[in-house]
């Protein structure tokens, strides 16, 4: 944890460098101290060196509507309506903000004339600040690269965001090309395979809507997700099938749970189903393996009896 926090440091010192803005930065400097008669405690005072500028970084205050939120924003909207969000609601209320956020300037303007920046780093803070009616944050010059270097570090030391809602967060970074996998998966401590197995559910989160139905970020697993995501790789007619007859029949199922539910389907689809019909000169057997069905005849059937083959077809679900 100790490394992390380092590491956003050293990334806003880099960044900032060059162009960062300072206030209350002192010009003066002390005056020579007189020697004294020991070498050493005048090496050890610091006698004739000239003491460091103090330079502080302007921390601006800007009302809510001068905000807009960082392109690449990394915290889900329903991850604004917990428990732990209302606790520091409280406490900026009643203490203030004690910790400012990191925004950047954008080339825009209100109709008064103030300056519109973006929201890097802080949007719980942010959030949280609005009964206040002033947001605190530091003001950077960064590029998106640095924005999200920024950005992912901050958060990752906080490790306050779930696996999916990283997992989120980080789709238009890949899909952009603002950094690279490895970059990524560096700066959240993620393993790089298991970040590119990750990316792969990407397809099956896309084409099957799945953002209708996960909708609370800190009640879906990343890992359940990547697991139905293969079974889709593998039969998608088969988990899309899943999908709509869930979101039909139980439309309460949402995010984990609606995950599950759709694993349960398979399984049970997945396991074998004998029928057997006695019809007018014939026995029948009906197999049902997934979407593999077999039908044998023992003796030749009529046609006018073929009706109660089809309806058991319909009843063991191998119709569709």
């Amino acid at each position: 944890m100790m490394a992390r926090k380092s590491n956003i440091n050293k990334l806003l010192q880099a960044a900032s460098s060059s162009n960062s803005i300072t206030a209350n930065e002192s010009s003066s400097e002390l005056p020579n101290k007189p020697l004294s008669s020991n070498p050493a405690i005048d090496l050890a005072m610091g006698a004739n060196q000239k003491r460091a500028r103090s330079i502080k970084e302007p921390i601006l205050q800007l009302e809510h509507d001068q905000v807009v939120l960082f392109k690449y924003h990394d915290r889900h909207e329903s991850a604004i309506d917990t428990e732990k969000f209302q606790q520091i609601k409280r406490s900026i209320t009643t203490e203030g903000q004690h910790f400012p956020g990191i925004v950047r300037k954008t080339d825009r303007t209100l109709k008064d004339g103030r300056s519109v920046y973006e929201l890097i780093v802080g949007r719980i803070r942010f959030e949280a600040s609005r009964d206040v009616g002033v947001f605190k944050a530091f003001l950077k010059e960064l590029s998106d690269a640095e924005a999200v270097r920024v950005m992912l570090s901050e958060n990752e030391d906080r490790q306050d965001i779930t696996p999916f809602e990283r997992w989120l967060s980080i789709l238009p970074l890949v899909e952009d090309g603002i950094l690279t996998n490895n970059e990524i998966a560096d700066l959240i401590g993620w393993d790089k395979g298991n970040l590119s197995r990750s990316l792969k559910a990407k397809k099956f989160y896309d084409e099957c809507n799945l953002s209708n139905y996960l909708l609370d970020v800190s009640k879906v697993k990343l890992h359940q997700l990547i697991e139905v995501a293969s079974l889709y790789e593998k039969d998608p007619l088969s988990v899309q099938s899943a999908i709509d007859l869930i979101s039909e029949k139980y439309s309460s199922k949402k995010d984990n749970l609606f995950l599950k539910a759709i694993v349960s389907h398979l399984s049970e689809q997945e396991k074998p189903k004998t029928e057997k019909i006695f019809l007018d000169g014939s026995k029948v057997i009906i197999k049902k393996v997934g979407n593999n069905v077999s039908i044998s005849f023992n003796g030749l059937p009529k046609k006018d009896a073929l009706n109660e083959v089809i309806s058991t077809l319909e009843t063991i679900g191998a119709l569709k």
